[in-house]
């Protein structure tokens, strides 16, 4: 869900399926155990504790309708819990892919099925290709989620009597307390509460549709309600899927698949990376995205046209959808990732388009033909991220620059039009984030993740904005998983405003508790 709920059948494509069964270990009675079914096959997740010495906990996936052999995905030496939550994780994943998951068992049927096919066939109980006995013992192996088509020769097909539509809701919601020290002065306030609830819709495997809406409250008490996105998927193709309406930009990482509250390792977004930044939030138009294997690389991309940015009253870059086009331009934005291995993506992102001056904030001129008028501007925009999560580490990088070109325009406190220089937009973070649950078994300690991330936004051609948003910013936390999806943390930013005028402050500490939970 991902925001990794997002973009369903894109997120089945970024995961690599693994096999094997543990040395060592003899499998006791699941401690968990979920079916999860759809059409006319059943999966099964189990959680085994065993009595061997060097692992206490295996996560057993089992697809006996396809004639193949249960595979132990990850293990553990020292935690149940981490069993517990990939079995949950990878429940999430299946349900996202169009599953219904419950807890029970497999029926005998399909018990026996299994058992006969890993009796008779000896080369189905070798791992599966590509397989690595260290990313099992790590626990860091992902599980290609199922797609509408099996492995196998066998096309899926709709139980009798199922229905063609399928109704979903997910979504998260936050609280944030927030402390904040800057020139000896003290203020404290509850900042943030949200809900944002996603509905998703399904038609057999044709169409998806998807909206998600953040209800909360500003800082006069009023309640505002935003659509966040609101788009349909077509299914092209197993490798294309066509997406219209308004969608999180497909530019970097941080907004599309990172954004949420209880996917995020901090309370608050990077510098430059949230709203009034330069990371584009969303786009209305038209998105074609998907994936390639390239030998044993996988390769995903996302191409987009839309209406483009905007320019603010101040003068600065909207990245931010709009419902209509003020000028003739489209712009197109998109990204290139590759994946030489599960655990690790590198991407490459661009947009380019133009702009048009404000002209609704001029002054009433007394001259009848002013000398300017409002003019059009380029806007160009490109980054690079790179990210790593395997195991328990969860290693981010991301960069982005963006240049608007000189531009004629009106804003807010100007005496009609003026001409703004060209304003260049760069911003950066680079994230690690550790979790206990692979170095302590301890029911507490083993729920424990420590998070440093360091980030910086300039901002140069525009005064008022740099003044605002310019800053150079370290941020320390603490996250407590009570579940997979429900975190506690805390949160402590020292922040540097990087072009603050004399006598104002330049610097802060930050202090930030918040509560997140997804569903």
């Amino acid at each position: 869900m991902d925001r990794l709920r997002r973009f369903l059948r894109l997120r089945c494509l970024l995961l690599t399926s693994v096999g094997g069964i543990a040395a060592g270990a003899t499998p006791a009675v699941a401690e968990v155990s979920q079916v999860c079914s759809a059409w006319n096959v059943s999966r099964a997740i189990e959680v085994l504790t065993t009595s061997g010495e060097t692992v206490v906990c295996q996560v057993r996936y089992r697809k006996p309708d396809e004639g193949a052999a249960d595979q132990i995905l990850w293990r553990s030496s020292n935690s149940v819990a981490f069993c517990d939550q990939k079995a949950q994780e990878l429940a999430s994943r299946l349900t996202a892919a169009g599953f219904e998951c419950r807890e029970g068992k497999l029926t005998e049927t399909a018990q026996r099925s299994s058992d006969l096919v890993s009796l008779g066939r000896a080369d189905d109980e070798t791992p599966a290709e590509g397989f690595d006995q260290r990313d099992a013992e790590s626990g860091a192996s992902a599980l290609q989620v199922e797609s509408s088509r099996p492995s196998g020769r066998r096309v899926y097909q709709r139980l009798s009597g199922g229905s063609d539509t399928k109704w979903h809701l997910a979504g998260y919601a936050d609280a944030t307390f927030e402390a904040a020290d800057a020139g000896g002065e003290t203020t404290t306030s509850f900042s943030t509460a949200r809900f944002n609830p996603l509905f998703l819709f399904q038609y057999k495997d044709i169409v998806l549709l998807e909206a998600e809406a953040e209800i909360s409250v500003d800082d006069d008490g009023e309640t505002e309600f935003e659509l966040e996105y609101a788009q349909a998927d077509l299914f092209v193709h197993d490798n294309l899927t066509l997406v219209l309406g308004q969608f999180l930009s497909p530019v970097g990482q941080f907004q599309e698949r990172l954004h949420p509250s209880w996917i995020n390792r901090m309370a608050d977004a990077p510098p430059g990376f949230g709203h009034d930044g330069v990371q584009p939030t969303s786009e209305l138009g038209v998105m074609a995205r998907g994936g390639v294997s390239i030998g044993r690389t996988l390769v995903t991309y996302a191409l987009a046209v839309g209406n483009g940015p905007t320019v603010a009253h101040e003068g600065g870059v909207v990245f931010e959808a709009s419902g209509a086009d003020d000028n003739s331009n489209k712009a197109i934005s998109g990204r290139l990732g590759f994946l030489p291995v599960p655990y690790l993506e590198v991407g490459g992102s661009f947009l380019v388009g133009d702009v048009s001056g404000v002209a609704d904030e001029m002054e009433p001129s007394p001259d009848p033909m002013p000398a300017l008028a409002p003019s059009s501007a380029n806007v160009s925009l490109w980054g690079a991220d790179a990210a790593y999560t395997r195991g328990p580490w969860d290693v981010r990088a991301e960069y982005l620059n963006a240049t608007r070109d000189a531009i004629a325009t009106a804003f807010a406190g100007s005496n009609g039009v003026e001409i703004l220089p060209d304003l260049k937009l760069e911003a950066w973070y680079a994230q690690v984030a550790y979790s206990l649950s692979d170095i302590t078994s301890h029911p507490v300690l083993q729920k424990f993740e420590p998070v440093v991330r360091y980030g910086e936004y300039k901002v140069n051609g525009l005064d008022e904005l740099a003044e605002e948003a310019a800053e150079k910013r370290i941020d320390v936390g603490v996250n407590y998983w009570l579940a997979p999806s429900i975190v506690a943390r805390g949160v402590v930013g020292w922040r540097d405003f990087t072009a603050r005028p004399a006598g104002e402050p330049s610097s802060e500490t930050r202090y930030m508790l918040q509560f997140a939970y997804g569903f």
